[in-house]
């Protein structure tokens, strides 16, 4: 069984005598174990979506179940006890700046059976595991971003979820504490074996860690599936934004497109995309000898997505007509990507 499957989960919230549709007719599976991304831009209905897996938002139809149980037909009692399988880690931290770092961590066991001693043992554990030991007696106001979302991490550990949610956890972290942080996201799901689900509007960070993902719009999941094949197929066009935009190939075509302006039939501008064992340098080498072509690159970028090489190249092509039109029927059938900006 998944540890997490939401049936035909539909939010609708009031508005001015008007109904709006946060979430509309949403089917998804999480597998235990797994790093799942759920990507949109704002208002897209991602954050409404996730505070359904643990009801802080009812849905007005469908069903939710988190490890087997059926958490829309629970009571309120026993939901509470579901609701401490599952963590939660948010943008803004929400510490408690009158509390130390091990205060904020032993809160959610102040109300379970350990004593005194075993509350703040499980704490300076779970600091330890956040690699924030030494620093149980300072207060949140004395920390960085970065920190004060270790705790925040650790805090959510502290009932020992078998589900942790980051809603936009790294949000409002400079690029290498937000690199910290998932590092540390990928160190829990290993080491405790905990499913996370990680909402964000941020492709980089989903390609960073995530094993799925779901891409939402308009409250609707328009594709699911590996990482690594919506990254490399992607099926919509607002996948392949998103994509775009990580790897900077948007702004790159853009600054291209301004800087020159003297294409024809004679001279192209291509867009490459290659994966996995397919080596573009070598087809372009290839095909500047095989049809004459001279071939200019502009923009190159390699990354790695879910353990596959993914690459770009913006290449400048000018030749005769019947050389170019060999030319990408070289790369096409060599399994690159190619398309014809202009």
């Amino acid at each position: 069984m998944p540890a997490i499957k939401l049936e035909n989960i539909n939010v609708t919230f009031k508005a001015k005598e008007k109904e709006v549709e946060a979430v509309k007719n949403v089917s998804l599976e999480i597998e235990k174990g797994d790093i799942y991304g759920i990507i949109g831009y704002s208002g897209a209905g991602k954050s409404t979506l996730v505070r359904v897996i643990n009801l802080l938002q009812r849905p007005t139809s469908g069903k939710v179940f988190v490890n087997d149980s059926d958490l829309v037909s629970l009571s309120s009692k026993e939901l509470r006890t579901e609701r401490k399988k599952i963590g939660m880690i948010f943008q803004h931290f929400n510490l408690m700046n009158s509390r130390t770092v091990l205060g904020n961590i032993e809160y959610p066991l102040l109300s379970t059976n350990l004593s005194k001693g075993e509350r703040r043992k499980k704490a300076e554990k779970l600091l330890e595991l956040v690699e924030l030991s030494g620093y149980g007696d300072v207060y949140p106001d004395r920390l960085s971003g970065g920190q004060k979302q270790r705790v925040a991490i650790a805090r959510a550990l502290s009932n020992d979820p078998e589900v942790l949610i980051s809603d936009e956890a790294t949000s409002a972290l400079d690029p290498k504490t937000t690199g910290s942080i998932l590092e540390l996201l990928q160190k829990v799901n290993r080491e405790l074996g905990i499913t996370i689900v990680l909402i964000t509007h941020e492709m980089q960070v989903v390609k960073s860690i995530c094993k799925n993902v779901a891409v939402m719009d308009s409250g609707k999941i328009i594709e699911a599936g590996p990482v690594s094949e919506v990254f490399i197929h992607p099926g919509t066009a607002l996948s392949k934004d998103f994509i775009e935009s990580s790897t900077n190939v948007d702004i790159a075509i853009e600054r291209i497109l301004k800087r020159f302006n003297d294409w024809s039939e004679t001279k192209h501008l291509l867009y490459l995309k290659f994966a996995g064992d397919n080596t573009e340098d070598g087809v372009i080498s290839r095909i500047s000898k095989e049809t004459g072509v001279d071939v200019s690159i502009l923009f190159a970028n390699m990354d790695v997505v879910a353990g596959v090489d993914v690459g770009y190249t913006i290449l400048a092509i000018s030749g005769q007509k019947d050389s170019i039109e060999h030319a990408v029927s070289i790369l096409t059938n060599a399994g690159v990507e190619t398309k014809i900006l202009k």
